[in-house]
């Protein structure tokens, strides 16, 4: 009974409804920006990967070893999700 009464008052309160409509629209502003983040990241270390290979494979040197750690994870990720794209 008093979870009723509770859950009436907020839904009737003005004070409580712009809260959640606030926190409704940064948490949707947060994810959007996480994901435009995470795609930019994405991105700029496959166009670095892809960077690297090319100066390794015109280099004489030893080759480098793989990214270790969050870096190395987004580049084989990335990688992945390439072969998965483009068949191949």
């Amino acid at each position: 009974m008093a979870n009723e009464i509770i859950i009436k008052g907020l839904a009737n309160s003005r004070t409580f409804q712009k809260f959640a409509v606030r926190t409704n629209q940064k948490y949707n502003d947060a994810v959007k920006q996480g994901a435009d983040s995470l795609n930019k990241t994405m991105e700029d270390m496959a166009a670095q990967q892809s960077g690297v290979k090319s100066s390794t494979a015109a280099a004489a040197g030893p080759p480098k070893p793989p990214l270790r750690g969050i870096p190395g994870f987004f580049v084989a990720f990335a990688k992945e999700v390439k072969k998965d794209v483009t068949g191949s």
